[in-house]
């Protein structure tokens, strides 16, 4: 999604720690994405960005972020679920 030489700062929300996934694990997914997918947020004010991807142990996780300015705000991140994994089988298939 972005390279690792690319100045984007990325923070987390506290409902993005809610699931116990590490912020390392979280970037790892953001610098090598398998699907990248715009959501539209509830409120239609800005646009979601779902991002699935592996950790560096291969354990599939499901990433939301949205972008505020330059910077990329993470708002969600946990396993990945069965709604989300048709997503990722096609992502690792290409």
């Amino acid at each position: 999604m972005f390279n690792k030489n690319e100045q984007v700062t990325v923070t987390f929300t506290q409902s993005a720690r809610r699931h116990k996934i590490g912020r390392a694990r979280v970037r790892q997914v953001l610098e090598d994405p398998v699907a990248v997918i715009n959501v539209e947020s509830p409120d239609s004010s800005s646009s979601r960005l779902l991002v699935i991807g592996e950790d560096r142990t291969g354990r599939p996780l499901e990433v939301i972020a949205v972008f505020e300015g330059d910077d990329l705000v993470v708002i969600h991140a946990m396993d990945l679920r069965a709604k989300y994994r048709h997503f990722y089988e096609e992502g690792t298939r290409e």
